[in-house]
């Protein structure tokens, strides 16, 4: 069930960001809510569950608009692997840390897209770049991840609940 829900989360999320979100840019600035959804949930369930979620968001990705197939499924993956591994213990109703990390993880992201995107291909204007797009990408992703935080939390706790119940039924 947690697996049919989140790839149905992915796919309405890629749709979503390809067609609507693109209206509701900020001088020319998208949020990438690929990269929220990858660090939330990675956050509430984990650095192996985050690595896979943040591969299949990024081959979707990928497969419809990359240049190079891999590079975003590569990227996602590693922020959500990075994103789940030190805050496995964490408190899940504090909003800073989540807040913080989309943050960290919208600069780390778009700088390793940058690179691998456009200054292997010979574009070496990065100091641009950083102040037009990774800047405010993440300010904008800090804004929209609360409220896909809240989401992702809400969701997450509920299939919890259904999990335990679940467990408590076959014992």
């Amino acid at each position: 069930m947690r697996i049919f829900i989140f790839a149905l989360i992915v796919l309405l999320n890629f749709i979503i960001s390809t067609t609507w979100l693109q209206s509701i840019a900020v001088l020319g600035v998208v949020p990438n809510t690929t990269l929220i959804i990858v660090v939330c949930y990675a956050l509430l369930r984990g650095d192996l569950e985050g690595a896979i979620i943040g591969f299949c968001a990024g081959l979707v990705y990928d497969l419809m608009f990359g240049q190079v197939v891999g590079i975003s499924a590569v990227l996602l993956m590693l922020t959500g692997f990075f994103a789940g591994k030190p805050f496995r213990d964490f408190f899940k109703d504090n909003y800073l840390a989540p807040l913080l990390l989309i943050a960290a993880a919208s600069i780390a992201y778009e700088t390793a897209f940058y690179i691998t995107n456009f200054l292997l291909f010979g574009r070496t204007d990065f100091f641009r770049y950083f102040g037009i797009i990774i800047l405010p990408t993440a300010a904008y992703n800090l804004v929209v991840g609360i409220f896909f935080y809240r989401a992702i939390y809400g969701i997450n706790s509920l299939l919890e609940k259904k999990e335990t119940r679940k467990r408590g039924l076959m014992k």
